[in-house]
């Protein structure tokens, strides 16, 4: 059985599992399926919000898709986020690449 499907079938047992749910995602964007790994964040982000490595993953799916302006408002949320969590070097992360993005 492949990781894909290892995971699937730990999800079917823990649904909730955002650990898993993240770990799904990062598959499914490794098989070039951006549009289901972008389902699979948006839905883990809207479960848990205070997540942070949700932000900047799907914010660079939004850039790979075209949907820049849903990338730019992913980045700024994951950066409130940050700035709560006081987590410097993943707002260091997410302000690098929207930098990037606008400029």
């Amino acid at each position: 059985m492949d990781r894909k499907a290892q995971i699937e079938t730990l999800l079917n047992d823990n649904p909730n599992d955002i650990f898993l749910q993240y770990a799904l995602a990062m598959e499914l964007m490794s098989e070039n399926n951006h549009f289901k790994a972008i389902e699979v964040l948006s839905t883990l982000n809207a479960q848990e919000p205070e997540y942070l490595p949700v932000y900047y993953q799907l914010a660079k799916l939004y850039e790979t898709v075209g949907e820049n302006d849903k990338a730019i408002v992913t980045y700024e949320a994951g950066i409130i986020i940050a700035q709560k969590s006081n987590d410097r070097k993943t707002l260091g992360e997410l302000k690098s690449a929207l930098e990037e993005l606008i400029f």
